[in-house]
């Protein structure tokens, strides 16, 4: 853990001495393992009607920082079984170690009321995107027309206080802004809720930053073999999976 601390702390020197708040992308995904009993009991295989998968299968969140590309100390758990955990619970352990004033940037997944919620208590500030639906239910009508117009988020009933402890009451304040993307036929609506005080056009192309890492991060999680860690206990695999991430941040960095 220190290592990895200290190495993203230098490369960050490096690549980004200004300094400043700086703007992260959460990024989830999952990862084999290798299919030991002890592996299997912690970090349960998929199950259907047919019966039980071979692989035990492990759910990731990681912030990556969108001015260097850099990842920072991954959050993890199982991804099936009594003790799975959401891509959400992650992201909430993950902006912890965050300064406060820095901007959590997330896709669909992460569009929920609870992470922009989790963000605000910690003085954080977000700019993530909505399924159609939520983004009508919080405009409170269809929309059809592009723009942004204030909002103030309030929990439903799936996301609300059942969920994250949240006190009577709880919302979150902010903007909503819906555009027209892409070209042609083609085009779909992007809507984006943030608390940054941006304009329209700086909030689209932070949101924008996130395409790059996200490419990168495909590609290079069969480079340093991060889709499949072969170790046979969780120690060895928590080390696996800090130096996979380790040789991620010096490869970006390069």
């Amino acid at each position: 853990d220190l290592v990895l601390a200290e190495l993203i702390t230098r490369l960050r020197e490096i690549l980004n001495p200004a300094g400043g708040p700086s703007a992260y992308l959460l990024d989830g995904s999952s990862l084999e393992l290798e299919a030991s009993p002890t592996l299997r009991k912690t970090f349960p295989p998929a199950q259907n009607q047919h019966g039980q998968a071979h692989w035990p299968v492990l759910r990731i969140v990681v912030l990556h920082e969108l001015e260097t590309g850099l990842a920072e100390e991954p959050c993890w758990g199982a991804m099936y079984g009594t003790e799975a955990v959401s891509e959400q619970q992650l992201a909430d352990q993950a902006m912890k170690p965050l300064n406060p004033g820095s901007i959590l940037v997330g896709d669909r997944n992460f569009g929920v009321f609870s992470i922009a919620w989790q963000a605000r208590q910690r003085g954080l500030d977000v700019v993530i995107r909505l399924t159609g639906e939520r983004a009508r239910k919080l405009a409170g009508a269809p929309i059809s027309v592009e723009g942004e117009r204030l909002v103030r988020w309030t929990p439903s009933r799936f996301d609300g206080r059942r969920q994250g402890g949240m006190p009577e009451g709880a919302a979150v304040e902010g903007r909503l802004i819906a555009l027209r993307i892409g070209k042609g036929r083609s085009k779909e609506w992007l809507y984006l809720f943030t608390t940054v005080a941006l304009p329209q056009a700086a909030v689209l192309a932070l949101y924008g930053k996130r395409w790059n890492i996200e490419t990168d991060l495909r590609s290079l999680k069969r480079t340093v073999r991060l889709h499949h860690i072969a170790v046979r206990n969780e120690s060895m695999m928590k080390k696996e999976l800090l130096t996979a991430v380790a040789a991620y941040n010096l490869v970006r960095a390069v």
